[in-house]
């Protein structure tokens, strides 16, 4: 029998990082885990620097759906994740915000009770991770990189993601690599503010990582895939340097090693070609 969650797919994942989505699907399909569908809308967290109530609201909607359906909710977003799960332990530990969010929600026919969780995908896939449902090792050098929203804030959202992606990493013959100032920011947040800023500190990130000896970034944050892949060959023109290493998913690494065909992981959406990577795979 499968385990089923919603699936919350963001704003950002179905429209710029889709080799995310169907690799999670392909993973969660191969591990037994169901990803339902519902009309979600933003989590709210674009709004929150303006109007923290306003962003309060949108995770509700959210997470009274997930109510209505009797279903945990599970993202892939770090992003997502920070927002939603802040919020329904917020919803759920003070009657008082509850009550004032639920007057907003009355309009719509909705109502959060607090009887539901808000999950990373990485934490309901860890613990289904064994040798036995690996078929194939990826003896290659990463450097990972989890993102701030599964870390900070702490007291919320800390589900000890630097100890599972390395399990991950470990289980299927990968060698996780220590960097300098590894749990630092990739600068994705900091683009739409300052682009010089951000990409100067995406330019650090990936500089401790080549120093470390890395072949391949794996990263399980759409924004931080961004900063690391997607712009990885301007930053290498502005800042005059030469990276070259391939960033992907983690749901793209696990599902080679879990056998499924790599055309059915999406990694010809990434921006930086992983194929010299994994060319005994291709």
């Amino acid at each position: 029998m499968s385990e089923a969650y919603l699936y919350f797919p963001g704003c950002n994942i179905p429209y710029r990082e889709r080799g995310y989505e169907v690799s999670a699907r392909a993973v969660a399909e191969k591990l037994g885990i169901e990803l339902m569908d519902k009309p979600f809308t933003c989590c709210g967290i674009n709004v929150e620097p303006i109007d923290e109530f306003a962003s309060l609201l949108y995770s509700a909607r959210n997470i009274a759906i997930a109510e209505e359906e009797g279903m945990d909710l599970v993202t892939l977003c770090n992003g997502c994740y920070k927002t939603l799960k802040v919020a329904n332990e917020r919803l759920k530990n003070d009657e008082n915000l509850r009550n004032e969010v639920n007057k907003k929600l009355m309009i719509l026919g909705r109502e959060v009770k607090g009887d539901i969780e808000v999950k990373h995908f990485l934490d309901i896939i860890v613990d289904k991770i064994d040798d036995d449902v690996i078929v194939k090792k990826v003896k290659v050098r990463v450097a990972p990189h989890i993102g701030c929203h599964a870390q900070r804030p702490s007291e919320y959202v800390d589900f000890g993601a630097d100890i599972k992606i390395d399990r991950i990493l470990e289980l299927v013959g990968s060698t996780s690599l220590k960097y300098k100032d590894k749990d630092k920011c990739c600068g994705a947040p900091l683009l739409a503010l300052s682009e010089e800023m951000g990409m100067t500190i995406a330019n650090n990130k990936l500089t401790n990582m080549k120093e470390a000896g890395a072949e391949l970034i794996v990263t399980m944050c759409p924004f931080c895939q961004v900063s690391l892949d997607t712009l990885q060959v301007k930053i290498e023109s502005d800042f005059g340097e030469k990276y070259d290493i391939p960033s992907i998913y983690i749901t793209q690494i696990l599902g080679i090693a879990l056998g499924i065909p790599y055309e059915n992981l999406g990694i010809e959406e990434n921006k930086t070609n992983p194929e010299k990577v994994f060319k005994k795979d291709l």
